[in-house]
């Protein structure tokens, strides 16, 4: 029972400091492949399958079916220069391909011709 109330104030520990520090309650993108960020990381990072996750018999009361027609976006995301935007995940039938997002890609060039901005979110220099 200790235990248990331990690694329970461990983990709200951890989030809390997490959401705190990064300003952040969604996941972020951060499993780089090959130098960039696979927008696919929505879907599992370091080789994870995030909806092939079940619960133990003992919980699988408290498991939701997977629905392959959600959409759906984070609201929070990093915030240094270049940063992944929001994780974002869809059906494969309407995403068969998600891509890369490239943090080195200057996207802020007003200057250019024709001028290039960021877009995909506030504050955004580059990505």
């Amino acid at each position: 029972f200790v235990l248990g109330l331990v690694n329970m104030a461990a983990f709200l520990a951890q989030s809390m400091k997490e959401t705190i520090q990064y300003d952040a309650c969604d996941e972020n993108s951060w499993d780089l492949i090959g130098g960039k960020y696979p927008l696919s990381n929505a879907c599992g990072q370091l080789g994870q399958s995030y909806q092939d996750y079940h619960c133990s018999d003992e919980e699988k009361h408290m498991e939701c079916p997977v629905d392959p027609n959600m959409s759906i976006t984070a609201v929070t995301h990093a915030k240094w220069y270049g940063a992944p935007g929001p994780l974002f995940c869809g059906p494969k039938t309407e995403y068969s391909f998600t891509g890369i997002w490239d943090h080195l890609y200057e996207c802020n060039r007003p200057w250019a011709n024709p001028p290039e901005t960021c877009s995909v979110y506030e504050g955004q220099k580059a990505g």
